[in-house]
C-alpha cells in the first residue's frame, strides 16, 4: 500500500491527489503530496490504479519528485509565515524619580565652578 496514488474525497483538500507514505493502523494512513502531510482515514481516499516508487516514511520532497516523475503536476505549498516581532512598550518612569540626585550634582558643579 506504500506509494499508492489516491484522490482525497473528503475535507478541505478534496479532489487533490496524494500518496500514501505510511500505514498507521487498519483505518488510518499517512498521506503527502498535493495535500498537507497528515493522518487520514482510508474511507476519505479514493485509491487509484497507479503506484509510485516511494519508501515507507518518505519525506515531502521525495514524494514530490516521485509525483513529477509519474507526470503528475505538483502544487508547491507555501511555508508557514513567521510571526513578526512586536516592539515592546517601554515602561513610563516617574518624572520625579532621580531629580533629587540631579539637583545635588548641579549644586556640587556650581560650587566647584564658583571656587575657581
Amino acid at each position: 500500500m506504500m506509494g499508492q496514488l489516491c484522490v482525497k474525497i473528503a475535507g478541505r483538500e478534496s479532489g487533490k491527489k496524494c500518496v500514501i507514505v505510511d500505514r498507521i493502523d487498519s483505518n488510518y494512513v499517512l498521506i503527502d503530496g498535493n495535500v498537507r502531510r497528515k493522518k487520514c482515514n482510508i474511507t476519505h481516499l479514493e485509491i487509484l490504479n497507479q503506484k509510485l516508487d516511494v519508501k515507507k516514511g518518505a519525506s515531502t520532497s521525495e514524494v514530490h519528485k516521485a509525483m513529477e516523475k509519474a507526470g503528475i503536476k505538483v502544487m508547491k505549498l507555501k511555508p508557514k509565515k513567521e510571526a513578526k516581532q512586536r516592539l515592546r512598550k517601554q515602561r513610563k518612569t516617574n518624572k520625579n524619580e532621580g531629580t533629587a540626585e540631579k539637583k545635588e550634582v548641579k549644586k556640587k558643579v556650581k560650587k566647584n565652578v564658583s571656587k575657581k
